[in-house]
């Protein structure tokens, strides 16, 4: 049979179906099983599957079947297309979370756990403004804790488990609880212990001061007694307190040097040693020269300022009996200028030293060429410049020649009682604060008395009478005195010449004393009492502030 014989049979009922009018048959609509093929012609259409494609395509175009196909096609897509957004949407959606966020809140802050919430009743429960109070306070326990860890690092830096390792232990305990309850989620608790934690910290911090004074004086007292490694550690150690605290600098710039002033000291100290042998001037200037060096290199050292005034003060002397020698040798051979040269030199080295004075006046004595009446015209000189030191010696001198000069004894008389109210003025200036006593008070206003009393008064004498009014009215003024202490020393004070008056334990006491030197003692149970002599100058503006407290603990040996 040949294909067109096969395709007949289709197409036969294809072509009158199509000849009829659409939408009537025998007077009802068409249904859609009457545009199907009958099943012998589906059948005879499976049966030319041997066929070539295109007479397929043209069998299947000219028998209208291809319509259903497209239909099945977009059928499989839609579903396909729901699939995709199904696994989208179960994939993308988050989990309900169980916990803060299934915690019911309600308006007075309550919250009870345990019962999951829907999106539309997280929406509804959870309340705005208590959820920020949580934040806020979340937020205020990091800042303290942020508080702590600084103030912490300061300490560890300073070595505190050192010199305070047991309260320091303490507040980093306090620290961990704090940390638990943060992980607990009990902020408000977590913030209480880390506050905690930040003050006892802060009270540790408040003992650097006292505990950086005390090591730089360990360091100083090391460099007293020479030992430059111990200063050094020391020194070191206290500027891990503080590395700009000026004291501890100081203190190890003195140590730099320190092995070396003690080697001058040492040689020096030699040198002296020679020099109470041998008598030499040369020696003496040697153990000075070396002094000066050590104290160029260190103008603290104690050694050093203690062996230069004293090398001066033996040069000095030893000077001073080498010119005498020279006087006396002169003097011997009539070589009565040389002598007053040497006597004067001597007097040079030491003002006012009466072996020298009466050396000179013999010399002029002796000198046949020496004028009484150049004598005495010199004595009027020098009591009219107020140098009667100089006119004393120069009337003792006239009565030695001629003791019957009037005029001469009664200048003795007058300048020996110038010369020791001139010495009564000088010592009673040169400290005033011994006015304070009632014996040296009165002392002082006897003088004053007498000074005023002479008639003819020279500029230096009105100016000594002025300066003695002047601190005997400052003795009745006031000093305002601050102390400071701990609270926890006893505090007493004494004034010299007076009864001990006990000042009790405080911070602060502010007081309205006397000018006049004074004695602070603290005392308290466990410590080392305390010392310190006060003076209070009345010429001092403002407040004196001093500071006495009992710090260093009594270490039991046992």
């Amino acid at each position: 049979m040949s294909v067109e014989d096969q395709n007949q049979p289709l197409n036969k009922p294809l072509a009158h179906s199509a000849n009829k009018p659409v939408g009537q048959a025998k007077g009802k609509s068409i249904e859609a099983s009457e545009f199907q093929a009958p099943d012998d012609q589906l059948t005879l259409s499976q049966a030319n599957d041997t066929v070539t494609g295109s007479n397929r395509g043209l069998i299947a175009e000219r028998s209208g079947a291809s319509w259903w196909h497209s239909q099945f096609n977009l059928m499989l897509c839609v579903f396909a297309l729901l699939g995709i957004a199904t696994l989208l949407f179960i994939t993308l959606t988050p989990a309900p979370t169980v916990g803060r966020d299934s915690t019911l809140i309600s308006a007075s802050g309550e919250a009870s756990i345990g019962q999951p919430l829907v999106a539309s009743d997280v929406e509804e429960q959870i309340a705005p403004f208590n959820e920020s109070q949580r934040e806020q306070v979340r937020t205020d326990s990091q800042e303290v804790l942020a508080e702590l860890l600084e103030i912490k690092k300061k300490l560890e830096a300073k070595e505190v488990s050192v010199w305070a390792q047991a309260p320091f232990q303490s507040a980093l305990a306090l620290a961990e609880e704090g940390d638990q309850l943060y992980q607990q989620q009990d902020y408000t608790n977590a913030i209480q212990q880390y506050k905690n934690a930040v003050s006892s910290l802060e009270s540790i911090e408040e003992l650097v001061p006292a505990e950086l004074k005390r090591r730089v004086a360990e360091g100083m007292a090391a460099i007293r007694e020479g030992k430059s490694e111990l200063a050094r550690e020391r020194l070191d150690a206290a500027r891990l307190l503080d590395r700009n605290y000026i004291p501890a600098l100081q203190g190890l710039q003195r140590v730099e040097t320190l092995d070396q002033v003690l080697q001058l000291a040492a040689a020096a100290a030699l040198d002296e040693q020679d020099f109470a042998v041998s008598d030499l001037l040369a020696d003496i200037e040697q153990a000075q020269q070396k002094y000066q060096q050590a104290l160029d290199l260190d103008s603290q050292s104690q050694t050093a300022i203690n062996g230069l005034d004293r090398t001066k003060s033996l040069r000095v002397d030893k000077q001073y009996r080498l010119a005498m020698s020279d006087g006396f040798s002169a003097l011997f051979a009539s070589r009565y200028t040389n002598a007053r040269s040497a006597f004067n030199q001597a007097l040079r080295f030491k003002p006012e030293d009466p072996t020298a004075a009466s050396a000179l006046r013999q010399s002029l004595a002796s000198d046949k060429r020496t004028s009484l009446s150049s004598l005495l015209s010199g004595a009027q000189r020098f009591e009219q410049n107020e140098q009667w030191a100089s006119a004393l010696s120069n009337y003792q001198t006239v009565l030695q020649r001629d003791r019957n000069q009037v005029s001469a004894k009664i200048g003795r008389i007058r300048s020996q009682a110038r010369v020791e109210l001139d010495k009564s003025l000088k010592d009673i200036l040169s400290d005033p604060l011994a006015l304070s006593r009632s014996t040296e008070r009165a002392a002082a206003e006897a003088v004053l008395k007498d000074a005023k009393g002479i008639a003819s008064k020279g500029p230096m004498l009105k100016q000594q009478i002025a300066a003695l009014e002047s601190s005997i009215k400052q003795v009745d003024s006031t000093v305002k005195v601050s102390f400071n202490s701990d609270a926890l020393t006893q505090i007493s004070l004494k004034k010299a010449g007076a009864k001990r008056i006990n000042l009790g334990k405080f911070d602060v006491k502010n007081l309205a004393l006397k000018p006049g030197r004074y004695t602070v003692t603290g005392t308290r149970l466990g410590f080392h009492d305390v010392r310190t002599e006060l003076e209070l100058n009345p010429n001092v503006n403002g407040v004196q502030s001093f500071t006495i407290a009992c710090t260093d603990q009594i270490v039991d040996a046992s």
